[in-house]
This record gives structure tokens, sequence and C-alpha cells, in this order.
């Protein structure tokens, strides 16, 4: 066995490095004259031209770099050195590696320095990654504009232009982009100057350039900005459009922020004009490290695939990241471009300024910009908690994904770039988040924050892979002896990093004495856990009576501890009180006790004492309670009688986790004969809450209290789903009133008139008023209950919408009707070109339709039968395709359900290959269902209607 696995490993290594570039060759500077014409007469056409400097690491007489979709001019490609002239000898692009091998007479010089030129030249398409077209109507003039944006990460900078195209190639760029004297361009760096001659007249001179744009060279110009510092091919950025944009106040930050948007949309820039700077000029000071570049532009691109891009100097985003009307926009949204700002900021030290060597440490980038983009957010709204609402959603998120066999490690080995997007997920983002809070928890955080700041330092416009971070973080505990144990954080943190998964510790008391057992294994959805996995676990454990545990120093289960014997622990409790572990929520692991320590825990929640048990310790205790009792680890009369006590909880978080768990119940019931049951139980849990605002009233009760409004908009969801008498009622009258209003695109939202609140007259009465908080809910319950016309009505208030949040908002609700041609027809547009429905949005809107229980059936069809097409479409999305498939899965209940994929997986393969994570996590989830249903179903029906009565 030990031989076969060596030949495997070695194997995997040689399949490994044929997609990696030889490390021969390093560039060191690139000069990029970029020639664009912005217009779809001339097929957007493009002429390029890459002179790189380079430094020879080992003697070689070829030269090896990335190149996709465009043209090389063959004949004009050179070598230039410092003595002799290589002639190149040939030119070929491999398209299975997107090689461009360029082939010499004769080795080039170890140690020397070279330059490479490359002409090359093409035509733009629309997508969504390289260098792509954009779109958007001016709605002063009904005409289409187009623009130019990027989306290089992670292997897409080579579709831009010709470069070393991995993150450990880092390099200075000097960038002159020549475009139409309508447009403007921007780009990682400050523009340096402007002129009209051809940049690239010595390779495309006009005569050739002209042919092909058909326009005068007077009508260009060419734009230089200034050097760049080094950094990965994947932060290079560039932006050409009509675009307007704002100034941030210079008192904000010492580095100029300009927000950048479409024209008529340039009004909706505000809020991020204020935070940005603040986030950054916090970030500084958190960090201790300045911003090293003199500007931050930031801009909304109307076709862009991720959240955000956080290129060094020009960060994109989508429209719904950063732009926010007062009018038009939710609190939800508002929160939403907070945490996107400040994740993207906090990148610009995080993955730009210190760079992952290779992908498979992606999460140094990622887990640190979100959770770090909680302290952003937590300083400059310290209202809304971002640092324990962020931490909650992330541990939970990781809780639930982290539990099936088909995860993955943090630190994810990765054996073909074309598979990099798959592990731009949850663990990625949100448990590498986690396992960072867990650090500066069981460090301190100032000593976290001087090891950060250590290794920023050390590894500035450089590359660093995990066990560097660890270093610092282990130099900086050892000096404040922070770390007990005389452990170091490399042993701690490789447990967490390296292995996929999480544990789940059994404690058990003796209730004669003060002390208790505790051991650990894997946790599985299955419920199977394998013994030789185990983790460094941090415990934090709080007694009833004793509240000072909060604020002890963190202990420790060994990973040989708990594993083959159960490992002792003292503790403060008598026998009739109850002791709680991760009651802060310090690490992602779950924690199931002794029957009676539960039931001493459900007593005091389900009695007035319930906040006895801190926030955090609620939310672990639904969240365990309802997982264990999925996988027949807990009784499920115990679970409901635990979740009873939602009835009088009043905090957003410990809400949130239990509706969550039981919309996992929801899910696997909502198409059977049973849902009426789930539902019965559920209004007899949210009446009493319902009933304090949000739908019920109208209104929204408390507006400026963040987590006030997410209480009263879930429940308010909730409530028209399982049919609490009034809700849909109220949601259809207060729709049915904006469509009688004679402009129901201006007068959503209606602006409350000062007399209405100077004489106390409800806001639920001024008429056509639907607060933005409700809205979401408002539009679905009223197309779920209102016929085509209705429909089609939504469908133009969202074409006329200018605020995307708003159109974000109805394009949701359109997956909400129940009309199966409908449904069919929206379905249609997500692979049709010029739609309805932008490329970008497409897969949410077939994830949504999926997920009704009416548009699963007509979705399952669409995705079967046009498999081809929805490929064809997501081309370069591969995580779009992996989440769809993901989505269909995950609401199987039946055994014929999943068969019936499985053999349609078979003749689909070659659609697939790019989402191979996705889809088995997707096979696993249903298998977690289909066994739910077969063991659990009629005991969980049968709990809740005995609850219910």
């Amino acid at each position: 066995m030990e031989c076969l696995k060596v030949l495997f490993l070695l194997s995997s290594v040689q399949l490994s490095r044929q997609y990696l570039l030889p490390d021969h060759i390093a560039p060191s500077h690139y000069q990029l004259r970029l020639l664009y014409d912005i217009d779809p007469s001339t097929n957007f056409s493009f002429f390029g031209v890459a002179d790189i400097q380079l430094t020879v690491k080992k003697s070689t007489s070829k030269i090896i770099l990335h190149a996709q979709d465009y043209m090389i001019s063959d004949d004009k490609v050179s070598v230039v050195g410092q003595k002799e002239v290589p002639k190149v000898t040939g030119v070929k692009l491999n398209d299975t590696y997107n090689f461009l091998e360029i082939s010499l007479d004769k080795d080039l010089e170890e140690n020397g320095k070279y330059k490479l030129t490359i002409p090359f030249y093409g035509n733009l398409v629309k997508g969504l990654d390289g260098a792509y077209i954009s779109s958007y109507t001016n709605r002063q003039t009904q005409k289409t504009e187009y623009l130019i944006s990027t989306q290089f990460e992670a292997i897409s900078a080579r579709k831009g232009f010709p470069c070393f195209d991995e993150p450990m190639y880092k390099a200075t760029y000097s960038i002159i982009i020549g475009h139409s004297k309508e447009y403007t361009a921007v780009s990682n760096m400050p523009l340096a100057a402007s002129a009209s001659e051809n940049a690239l007249e010595d390779y495309w001179p006009w005569d050739v350039v002209g042919k092909r744009f058909r326009k005068e060279r007077s009508s260009f110009v060419w734009d230089q900005f200034a050097k760049s510092v080094p950094m990965s091919t994947y932060l290079v950025a560039f932006v050409v459009s009509k675009f307007s944009h704002v100034v941030s106040p210079p008192e904000l930050s010492k580095t100029q922020f300009r927000i950048w948007a479409r024209g008529d949309a340039i009004d909706q820039t505000s809020y991020a004009a204020k935070i940005g700077p603040q986030v950054l000029s916090y970030f500084e000071k958190w960090f201790n490290v300045s911003f090293p570049l003199p500007k931050q532009d930031m801009m909304a691109i109307p076709d862009f695939s991720a959240g955000a891009m956080e290129n060094w100097g020009l960060i994109t985003y989508r429209e719904t990241a950063l732009l926010y009307s007062d009018k038009e926009s939710s609190f939800l949204n508002k929160e939403r471009i907070a945490e996107v700002v400040a994740h993207e900021l906090a990148h610009q030290w995080f993955g730009n300024l210190v760079t992952m060597k290779w992908w498979s440490d992606l999460w140094l980038n990622e887990g640190f910009a979100t959770f770090v983009s909680s302290v952003g957010v937590s300083a400059v709204e310290p209202t809304w908690r971002a640092d324990r609402s962020y931490a909650v959603e992330n541990t939970l998120s990781v809780l639930s994904l982290d539990a099936l066999e088909s995860s993955h490690p943090v630190s994810a080995p990765l054996d073909d770039p074309k598979r990099i997007s798959e592990i731009f997920d949850a663990i990625s983002y949100r448990k590498g988040s986690t396992l960072i809070r867990m650090m500066l928890m069981f460090l301190g955080e100032g000593v976290f924050r001087q090891a950060l700041h250590n290794y920023l330092m050390k590894y500035s416009y450089s590359n660093a892979e995990q066990d560097d971070l660890w270093a610092e973080l282990t130099a900086a505990s050892l000096r404040s002896g922070s770390l007990t144990r005389n452990i170091t954080v490399k042993e701690v943190m490789d447990t967490w990093t390296t292995q996929t998964g999480y544990p789940i510790l059994t404690v058990t008391r003796d209730y004669s004495d003060k002390s208790l057992t505790i051991s650990q294994k894997r946790y599985l959805s299955l419920g199977v856990g394998r013994t030789s996995q185990a983790w460094w676990v941090p415990l934090s454990v709080l007694c009833e009576k004793d509240r000072k545990s909060e604020s002890e120093s963190v202990q420790w289960l060994g990973d040989t501890e708990g594993v083959t014997n159960e490992h002792r622990y003292e503790h403060g409790s008598g026998a009739s009180e109850w002791v709680l572990f991760n009651y802060n929520m310090i690490a992602p692991y779950r924690v199931n006790y002794d029957q009676r320590n539960w039931k001493l825990l459900i007593q005091t929640l389900t009695s007035d004492q319930y906040t006895l048990i801190p926030v955090e310790g609620r939310v672990q205790l639904l969240s365990d309670a309802f997982e264990l009792a999925w996988n027949n680890q807990l009784d499920y009369g115990m679970t409901l009688q635990l979740a009873s006590y939602l009835k009088r909880e009043t905090e957003y978080l410990p809400l949130y986790t239990g509706l969550s768990a039981l919309a996992k119940i929801e899910n696997v019931l909502k198409r059977s004969s049973e849902y009426g049951a789930f539902q019965k139980f559920i209004r007899r849990l949210l009446n009493n809450v319902y009933q304090k605002g949000g739908l019920a009233l109208k209104r929204i009760v408390d507006g400026d209290d963040l987590n006030s409004v997410k209480l009263q908009t879930t429940v308010s969801s909730w409530a028209c789903s399982v049919k609490i008498p009034g809700c849909e009622e109220n949601a259809i009258d207060m729709f049915n009133d904006w469509m009688r209003t004679d402009r129901p695109d201006e007068n959503n939202p209606y602006v409350v008139p000062p007399s209405a609140l100077r004489h106390g007259i409800p806001l639920y009465s001024c008429v056509n008023l639907i607060p933005v908080d409700l809205r979401r809910t408002v539009y679905c319950s009223a197309i779920r209950r209102g016929g085509v016309s209705l429909w089609r009505w939504s469908l133009a208030r969202r074409r006329a919408s200018n605020v995307a949040t708003s159109r974000d908002a109805l394009q949701h609700a359109l997956a909400c009707s129940r009309d199966v041609w409908v449904l069919a027809q929206y379905l249609e547009w997500t692979v049709s070109d010029g739609s309805e429905v932008r490329r970008q949005d497409a897969g949410n809107v077939i994830a949504a339709v999926t997920r009704s229980a009416t548009g699963y059936y007509v979705a399952k069809d669409f995705i079967y039968g046009r498999i081809q097409e929805i490929s064809k479409a997501f081309n370069g999305q591969d995580r779009r395709m992996g989440g769809i498939i993901k989505t269909l899965l995950g609401q199987f209940t039946t055994k014929k359900e999943l068969d019936e994929f499985l053999e349609w997986k078979k003749l689909n393969e070659k659609y697939l290959s790019a989402s191979k994570i996705a889809v088995a996590q997707g096979i696993e989830n249903a298998r977690v269902n289909i066994e739910w249903i077969q063991r659990n179903k009629r005991t969980v029906v049968d709990k809740m209607r005995e609850y219910s009565m």
C-alpha cells in the first residue's frame, strides 16, 4: 500500500507540474500598450503590444508564458538581450494549458536580462472574465452604451495580454491605453500623461489600425498611467467607459478616493464615498501598515461575475455591492455594501501586498478579507455589531458545508488550474475567516495584530504560504506567553487547515463531583466519523453560576486527547446546574451532552432566565441540537422543546439560527402532504414576535436598529410562507396600492409627507408606501398569489428601475410565480443573449426557481434538457454551473430522483468536469435528505403536531 501511495503522490506532482510554468524565467516589468475600439460595428477590435522585462534563472532556449483568446503576430515577436540578440525560431500556442511557447536559436544566459516583445490583436467579447465588454442603457438617450472592464482573477489575465499568469510572478506595470476621446480610462495607478500620437505605431501603424477601426487617429487619445508597485497578474485592472465619478472628502483619508458609476446612477455613490476612505484609514491603523498607493478608485460595473474584485488601486464591483439609494435600497443592502467594501479594502494588504504563492492557499486572501471586513464594518458602523453577526453567520455556514465527506481542506491541494474556481467557496472564505477569528481569540488581539504587522512587513510585495504566517504568530505568542501547553501555532492550526471537516465533542458529566469527560471525532452529516482525525480544540466553558469564565484563558483539548480515551475536565457547576461549551463560538465544532445536561440547559432556555445563556451560546445550542437530531444523535422531542423557547426570543441571531435549522426540515417537507404540519408548528412559534412589527403592522419598527430590522424582515418572510393570518393579505394590499398609482416607478418609494409625521398619522396609512426592507417579501407574496398580468407588471417595474438593488429584489420575486409556463419563460431567458436576465444574474434566477415548490419541476426539466446551452452560457463561470447543480440536488428527497440524476450525469460529464466538488457535495446532500426522510420524517411530523396543539 505504501508503495502505491508514493507512486500516486509522485504522479499527482507530475500532473500538477505540467499545468505550471517552468521556473526558468521570471518577469520583472511589463510595459503594456493597448488600443481599443469600443464599437460593435467593428466587433470591438483591439491591438496590443506587451514588452516584458525578463530575468533568466536557468539557461533555456524556450520562453513559456500564458496567452488566450487573441491572435499573436508571430513574425513580430522578438527577444532583445544586453549583449546578443537571440532569434525567434518558433511561436506556438498550446490551447490545453494556454501556454505560449517561444523557441529561440540559442540559450538565454543564466542571470541574463532580456526584453520580450509580443504584438497581439483580436476582438473583445461580452463576457464576465478577462478583458470584456459590458453594456447599459443610457436612461436619457435610451441608447446602449458600452464599456471595457476586466476580471483577471484567477487565471484570466492571460485573456487580456500575454503574461506569466501565476500569482508568484510579481512584476511592476506601465500601462498605456488608447481609446476614443469620448471615453475615460482608469487603471491601477494614477494617470500620468495623455498624448495624441499612436503609442503602438512601431508595431501597429495607423494605416493598419485605421482599416480595422474605420476611424481617424485624431479621434483617439493614448493615456499613460504611472508605474505600478510589484503585483501579481490577477490584480492588473483597467476600465474604459463614459462613467461619471465623485471624489470622497479629503479629510476622511490621505488616499484619494473616487467612486465611479453610470452617469444616471452617480447619485447612488455617496455611502460608498463615505465609508470607503473611513475603512481604509482604520485598516492602516489596525495593521500598522500604510496603504502604498496614492489613490483608490472604486467602480460599479453593470455586468460583473463576482460581488467585487480587489484589483490594487481599482476595485471593481457589481452595482448591487457598491451603489446605495436612500429611497430604494434596504438596510440589508446597505450592510452588504459596507461588508463588500471592507472586504475588498482588506485585500489591499492580504492578497495584494502579500500574496499566496499558489491558489492552494487562497484562504490566506479570502479568509483574512472575510474576517477583517467585520473589523472594518464594526469600526465605521459600531451599532451593527458586525463582529458578532458575521462570526455567527460564517460559523453556521461552515458547520453545514464542512460536515460533508465531500468538503475540502482550507488549504486545498490543486492539480489543475481549471479547478481553482471550485475553491472560491464557503470553506476558503467563511471557514478561513472563522479560523482567523479563533486565532485572535486564543492569542489575544494585541499579539495577533503584532504578528500580522510583522508578517505584512516581512513579505511586502512578495509571496507567502500559511507556514510563513504560522511562524510569525508563534514568534509573537512566545514573546507574550499567550499560547499555553508549549505548542506552536502551526501544530494547532495545521489540524484545522490541512484536514477536511471539524470535530464533535461528546461531553459526559459525572454528577457526583465537578468533573466531566470529553471525546472527539470528526462530525459528518451522515453520522459516521473517522477516529483517525483529531484536532487541537480550544475550549471555552461557561458554568451556570460562574459568569467569570468568559474572561478566563482558553483551555485546550489536544489532538491526541479524547480520541482513543476520554479526556477528563474539571468544572465549577453543581449537580443541578448546567455546563455550556463553546458559549462564545470560539471555534467551529459541535457539542453533544449527556441527557441530564441537555435538560438543564433546556430548562433555563424555556424559562424567563434564558438570557443567562449568552447570545452566541444560544446560537450554538440551537444549531447543535437540530443537527444532532437530524442524524439521530439527539431526540427530536428534546430538540423541538428547546426550539419552543424562540417564542420569547428578542435577539435576531438566535432566531435566525433556529429558523435556518427549521428551513432544512422545510426543504424536505415542502413538496409532501405533511407540509401543513410544519407550517402550523412555525405559526405557533412565530405568531407573537410577528405581531410586533414588519408586515403585521405594514411598517418597520425601530428602523435605525439593523438587528431589529433583520428580525422583522426574517419573521415577515416566514410568516407569509407559513400562512400566518393577515400576512399575505397585508402584502397584497400594499402591492395593489402600488399598482393603482398613476406613476408606479416614481411612487415606490412614496415620500412620507412631513405633515403626516407631525400629526401622528401611522406610516402604513400613507398610500403606496412599501417599506424598502419589506419589499422582497411583499413582491414575492403578491407574485405568488397573483396571475400573469401581475408578473408582467412587476417585470416592467424591474425594467424601469434605475437602482440595481431594487431590480435585484424584483428579479428574486419573479421566481415566486406558480405559473409553470411563466417560470419556463423566465428560465429560457437565462440562456438567451440580450434577454431580460443579464448573464451575471442567470445563475441566481435558475437557483431561485429551482428552490420553489412549483419551480423545482420546471427547473429540473430545464437543467436536464438544456445542459449544453447552460454550459455555453456559463462558459468560464464554472462556479455558477456547480452552484446550479448543487441547488438542484439539494431539493431531492427520493432515491428515484437521485438515481435519475446519476444516470443523467454519466451522459453529461463533460459539462460538469470543472464542478466536481460542488456536484459531489450536492450528491451527498441528496443522500442526507433521503436518509432523513426514511429515518425521521414520521417522528418529526408527529412531534410538530404535538407541539402545535
